[in-house]
């Protein structure tokens, strides 16, 4: 008896009236249509927007010297870098 007490009493759920009240009120799903594009027609769709994507950005190009994570950081805090500005 303790174990039907114990798990009725940490199983349920209190609902105030206006959430019974909304879930009453909501609307059913009926007469739902799905419509799907033809198949050549995605494949269209596909092509037109992955031709524009071909062109890659340009390489990153970096101003000054790479800073080691070992080396001082650059802003003069005395920190090396991994523990300053470089930390992930």
């Amino acid at each position: 008896i303790k174990q039907d007490v114990v798990k009725y009493v940490l199983t349920v759920q209190v609902r105030s009236q206006q959430d019974v009240q909304a879930v009453e009120e909501a609307p059913a799903a009926s007469n739902v249509r799905y419509q799907h594009a033809d198949y050549e027609e995605a494949l269209a769709v596909a092509a037109a927007d992955a031709a524009p994507a071909a062109l890659a950005p340009p390489p990153f190009t970096r101003v000054g010297q790479k800073v080691g994570r070992n080396d001082a950081c650059p802003c003069g805090s005395g920190k090396k870098y991994k523990h300053c500005h470089g930390r992930i």
